[in-house]
């Protein structure tokens, strides 16, 4: 694992009054104060309420809090851990190119994000969905809460989400649009230039909490989403050990505890299916 020793830590921005009312730039910021000694810098999100948001000059959210466990239980204090915001088409150049040395994004694991990087994990379960404005509700789903026909529907994905991948393979009558930032894609749901936003219901019900309840809905769709930590390709040891501080967190009530708390953000249940472990290529 690389160790960085030196790094620029600031925080350049501060978050407009909604809380996705635009994409920003880059944020970076420590967990507390100045690093001090070798750091570790770690890929979170900035625009996922609940799951990885930027608010008040830090990063926090379920994710984030996953990311300090394990970061501890690697032997990182909190002033040696350095969070960086990644986006779904940023975070595997991210990784590869250094700047980050793993990622903790709501980042799928699937045939193709395994194709990319390794991953230690699952750590999340969650369900493939739609937001959608509260009063066109009707027109999307089955009537039990789960996505219908959505026919020559706008349905705006975050550009690099596999989520969008796995929706249109179900759905592949729907018009798919792509944009930077989930930020972009609540903005358009709101001007009415998109019909609804695919992601998993986990980040889906962030953003209906984060942005009038009362004017969105999440339904749900065929599908499910497991969240994994990814590290770069050729670091199985490394993903092995935080497959075992994952389990740990399991083990100690912590990851629990974080779970309770999603809920109560998201006001949705999200789960764990399977152990968490390293998940590596065969040819390394």
């Amino acid at each position: 694992m690389r160790i960085k020793r030196t790094i620029a830590a600031s925080a350049a921005a501060v978050m407009m009054a909604m809380p996705l009312s635009g994409c920003g730039q880059i944020q970076v910021t420590t967990v507390s104060g100045s690093p001090e000694g070798p750091t570790i810098a770690i890929g979170v999100t900035a625009d996922e309420p609940a799951i990885g948001v930027w608010h008040d000059g830090t990063y926090e959210g379920f994710d984030v809090t996953v990311a300090k466990y394990v970061a501890a239980r690697l032997g990182y204090a909190n002033k040696q851990i350095v969070f960086k915001q990644v986006r779904p088409e940023t975070r595997q150049s991210m990784l590869d190119n250094g700047q980050v040395d793993m990622v903790v994004a709501s980042w799928p694991i699937t045939g193709q994000s395994r194709a990319a990087v390794d991953f230690a994990g699952p750590y999340l379960t969650a369900s493939v969905g739609l937001l959608v404005r509260a009063s066109d509700r009707a027109d999307y789903e089955n009537g039990n809460g789960t996505v219908g026909d959505v026919s020559q529907r706008d349905i705006c994905a975050v550009q690099g989400d596999e989520t969008a991948s796995l929706f249109q393979m179900n759905h592949p009558e729907a018009n798919m649009q792509e944009r930077d930032s989930y930020a972009q894609c609540v903005t358009a749901l709101q001007a009415g230039s998109a019909d609804a936003i695919v992601a998993d219901t986990a980040i889906l019900g962030g953003l209906r909490q984060a942005n009038g309840p009362q004017y969105t809905a999440v339904l749900t769709d065929q599908g499910t989403i497991e969240y994994g930590i990814a590290v770069g390709k050729g670091t199985a040891e490394l993903a092995g050990k935080i497959a075992e501080a994952l389990q740990n967190m399991i083990d100690d009530g912590s990851w629990a505890a974080a779970r309770d708390e999603l809920k109560q953000q998201s006001k949705l249940s999200v789960k764990l299916n399977g152990t968490p472990q390293a998940i590596v290529s065969d040819d390394e």
